[in-house]
């Protein structure tokens, strides 16, 4: 029997980012255009490359291809509460966004701390991908609600907030690392500065 392996590395992942990233742009602009004659739908290929992006992002860094700090920052998200959890209409499994204007109040929006994990985490789990534009109080961008915050929030980031979320990974640079295994917790731990 031969098996082969080898390590995790980050280019591989940043590749598919930066893949992604001008996807999200492209698509957006697509979406955004009367006169798109894309002979796809924009709006099925911007969620896949959100989604993609989002995968991309949270691999890197379950795989410790992205500094320690990276990990630990956070950034600040606006949000929208939901109107009344109680009355929620849960979106069909197949429908990528509706009901927002009823479900959410789209008229006083917050601001979360996320770290880069728990977005990837809410774009991968949305059940809800929707593109706002031309609304006066709202910027141009994106609408992302979760499966695990459905009730709760919905997450807006303009296409430029989206975009240095994706380039703040891809400047992410390891200069160096470190890996130790505990042996008496039988633990790995690492390093990555």
């Amino acid at each position: 029997m031969t098996i082969s392996y080898g390590y995790w590395q980050g280019y591989t992942w940043k590749n598919e980012l930066a893949v992604q990233r001008e996807r999200v742009a492209t698509h957006f602009n697509e979406i955004l255009s009367a006169s798109s004659e894309a002979e796809h739908n924009p709006m099925h290929m911007l969620v896949r490359a959100i989604v993609l992006a989002g995968f991309s992002v949270r691999r890197m860094i379950e795989k410790k291809l992205v500094t320690d700090r990276l990990v630990e920052e956070k950034m600040l998200v606006r949000s929208f509460a939901a109107n009344h959890v109680d009355k929620i209409r849960t979106p069909y499994h197949s429908e990528m966004g509706g009901h927002a204007c009823r479900n959410y109040n789209l008229g006083k929006a917050n601001t979360v701390h996320l770290g880069y994990m728990e977005l990837a985490n809410e774009i991968i789990h949305s059940s809800q991908i929707m593109v706002v534009h031309d609304e006066p109080k709202i910027g141009d961008g994106l609408l992302i609600a979760s499966d695990w915050n459905l009730k709760k929030r919905l997450l807006h980031l303009t296409i430029e907030e989206f975009q240095s979320f994706v380039r703040r990974v891809l400047d992410d640079e390891i200069r160096a690392m470190s890996d130790n295994w505990d042996f008496e917790t039988d633990q790995v731990h690492s390093k990555r500065e």
